[in-house]
């Protein structure tokens, strides 16, 4: 999730190695939050926040048509990274020192910059080469649910998912796996978050053994993008202080005036070899 050749430039700027490492984390699960869902607004600003415990990480984000922009401090320096996702380009700006790294975004970051909200009747569309078979349609807490049984060829062996596909949203409220584990979703609209209309989708996967795993999203209305995540640990990741509004492409691209780390790389070996010369 990070590069180590960015130690060879530590001395000449402030893209520190673990800061990056760091602050890579914090946007990454931003970003997920930004991507888990279809957004249908052309561009919106927002404070990111990330609570773990005591821990409180901050950075202003931009989304402008699936690009995403995020300004934040790391040890006092004003740091940029862009998230380019038709180009399929990550971008780090040190402001201060005006450098900047780019690369490709990975098969995981690209994936984040696609994904989609359900919108299909047919559940076999997210389980290439399944069959599916409808079987009724039901009411579950309180919502009209389509039930699918799922048949998955697994190594000649048949394996079977029952799934209950909420009607309105299109994601299963409940799903059996043939491992014995259970989805359980409980989904509220009408909900408010920050100001924001929401709806609170709130999930529980069972485990065989009794254990279980727990985890709350809500769901930006206009927006369709989970604006708000909750763990069991306590952990809450969340969007605040949403605005809709237009922004500049320029926002979403390296600067004039800024160099790569690679060349300055370059110019710092030119200038040693030049230095180690001159004393001979």
């Amino acid at each position: 999730m990070w590069f180590p050749w960015l130690a060879a430039v530590t001395a000449a700027s402030h893209l520190d190695l673990l800061s990056v490492k760091k602050r890579f984390n914090l946007l990454l699960i931003l970003l997920t939050i930004a991507f888990s869902s279809k957004t249908q607004a052309v561009s919106f600003t927002a404070d990111a926040v990330q609570l773990r415990g005591s821990d409180v990480s901050h950075a202003r984000m931009y989304w402008s048509d699936g690009n995403v922009r995020f300004e934040y401090l790391d040890q006092g320096v004003p740091m940029v990274q862009i998230f380019d996702t038709r180009n399929k380009k990550i971008t780090w700006l040190d402001t201060e020192k005006k450098l900047y790294v780019q690369r490709d975004m990975n098969q995981e970051q690209m994936r984040l910059g696609t994904e989609q909200q359900p919108t299909s009747e047919n559940p076999c569309d997210n389980f290439p080469g399944a069959e599916c078979t409808h079987l009724k349609t039901v009411e579950l807490k309180g919502r009209q649910a389509e039930k699918w049984l799922i048949t998955m060829d697994v190594s000649g062996r048949d394996m079977h998912i029952f799934q209950w596909l909420d009607k309105q949203y299109k994601i299963p409220l409940r799903q059996e796996n043939p491992d014995g584990t259970v989805l359980d979703v409980k989904l509220l609209d009408n909900q408010e978050f920050n100001g924001r209309k929401v709806r609170k989708v709130d999930m529980i996967v069972f485990s065989p053994d009794g254990s279980s795993v727990h985890g709350i999203q809500w769901i930006d209305a206009e927006l369709g993008i989970v604006v708000r995540q909750q763990d069991d640990d306590g952990g809450i990741d969340e969007l605040r202080n949403i605005t809709v509004e237009t922004m500049h492409a320029g926002l979403f691209e390296v600067p004039d005036g800024y160099k790569t780390v690679d060349s300055q790389l370059t110019e710092f070996k030119t200038e040693q070899s030049v230095n180690s010369g001159s004393k001979k």
